[in-house]
């Protein structure tokens, strides 16, 4: 009797320390996600969704790539405290500079496209355009990653997005219209921008720390941005009202600085697959706060649209790999 309880001691002490419980027990506090990170999550995605409109409305004052310039001075001054404060070193290495340079360039290319794409369209358009940057890092990954393969769901999710997409483009040109056509064309190419630059940083940052990685993008940036907007822009590209200053800083501090850094301590403690699904709500967080703030009309196909994107991705990330 002794021997077969110490037997089932062996086996509940085998149970509960074996590798496969100990996935179990992970997979369960990852699905037990208090109430109030979901709405924290959320909270982050609808800051993130204002973005376009905090732009639209820097706009009135600052021109697209003094904004730029700008916003990023802000960032960057944020991102260096921070380093500072933490002892990172931000000074690269010699064998990084030119992988950060030419991911610098690619950052800035990103940024000029989405901030003249912005600034020709409407907000609530160009949440939806920009928000489509997870559909194509599935494209890049496919020939970036060894073995990626387009399985049955995730071919769905695209179909599926990329047909909120066109619903987006028909709502613009019914009736002959094309007035957002070039800023859609812009802001969805920021996308793909956007999208390479990630799926290039995953790479670099195995042998680069990532504050160096983002310091640098922006050090590259910056002087670009007001060099162009003295060329491009001159003097116009500068004015002043507090709206726009206040929009400024929120695309600096609460989108480039708050948003950042909350989504990576939120990333310390829960699966970025299952709180990621929360952040297809942007594009129409954008959407809503557009017509909330900037009086934008909500046309049926813009919602139709952006319900699809977002479902869409939603759909391409949960997809089994």
């Amino acid at each position: 009797m002794k021997l077969l309880l110490k037997e089932d001691k062996a086996r509940v002490h085998f149970a509960l320390t074996s590798p496969r419980q100990d996935f179990m027990l992970a997979h369960m506090s990852k699905d037990a996600i208090p109430v109030k990170v979901i709405l924290f999550v959320l909270l982050l995605a609808m800051l993130w969704g204002g973005n376009t409109v905090a732009l639209k409305i820097g706009f009135q004052e600052f021109m697209p790539l003094a904004t730029a310039g700008l916003r990023f001075s802000v960032a960057a001054l944020l991102i260096i405290v921070w380093a500072y404060a933490n002892r990172i070193s931000l000074r690269p290495k010699p064998h990084e500079r030119f992988s950060l340079f030419l991911i610098g360039l690619l950052f800035t290319l990103q940024i000029i496209c989405f901030n003249w794409g912005t600034d020709l369209t409407r907000a609530g358009r160009a949440a939806v355009m920009i928000n489509t940057y997870p559909l194509f890092i599935g494209f890049i990954a496919r020939f970036v990653a060894p073995g990626d393969r387009l399985r049955f769901w995730k071919g769905v999710g695209l179909i599926v997005a990329f047909g909120g997409i066109v619903v987006v483009f028909r709502d613009n040109l019914a009736g002959g219209h094309r007035g957002y056509l070039i800023g859609d064309l812009l802001t969805i190419s920021s996308g793909f921008q956007l999208a390479l630059l990630i799926v290039l940083t995953k790479r670099l940052v195995q042998h680069i720390d990532p504050y160096r990685l983002l310091a640098s993008q922006m050090i590259v940036g910056i002087p670009i941005f007001f060099s162009l907007s003295m060329v491009f822009e001159g003097r116009t590209g500068y004015g002043f009202s507090y709206p726009a200053l206040f929009a400024l800083l929120y695309q600096g501090i609460v989108v480039g600085g708050f948003c950042f850094v909350g989504w990576t301590l939120v990333l310390k403690h829960y699966s970025p697959s299952r709180m990621a699904v929360l952040f297809f709500t942007t594009p129409l967080w954008g959407i809503a706060l557009s017509h909330l703030i900037l009086a934008e009309p909500l046309t049926l196909g813009l919602g139709i649209g952006a319900v699809l994107v977002a479902l869409g991705i939603c759909i391409v990330n949960q997809a089994p790999v």
